[in-house]
């Protein structure tokens, strides 16, 4: 008599997302936020809450530089640099980058009440 004996342990870990992985929905929800924060400006009832951004939202190709590329290329060399390396993720990167995530799903549901909002006038 044959019997499948599970490990408790199997059982109770949670699945565990790569750093890349990570990495690549961080950026995702940075993309969405351009995205969305464009939108509401081309409206004309919404303005940009970062003084800094908003200058740099006046310049179509320079704020997409700034917000689309360049935390592209961040995220590429940071995840080159840990596959390089062989880094493992630490309690702080994912910190760091749930902290991100937090920040940017945040961001997000303010700009969806926005757009809620927007048209329902």
């Amino acid at each position: 008599m044959s019997e499948l004996i599970l490990d408790y342990r199997e059982l109770e870990r949670p699945r565990q997302y790569g750093f890349g992985t990570k990495l690549f929905f961080l950026y995702f929800l940075n993309i969405a936020d351009w995205f969305c924060t464009q939108a509401l400006i081309d409206t004309g009832y919404f303005h940009e809450a970062n003084p800094i951004m908003a200058w740099l939202m006046q310049y179509p190709i320079v704020g997409f530089a700034i917000k689309c590329m360049l935390p592209l290329a961040l995220s590429i060399f940071i995840w080159l640099g840990f596959k390089i390396f062989k880094l493992e993720q630490s309690r702080f990167t994912n910190f760091i980058i749930y902290t991100g995530v937090i920040i940017y799903s945040t961001v997000i549901l303010i700009h969806i009440v926005n757009f809620i909002m927007l048209y329902s006038m």
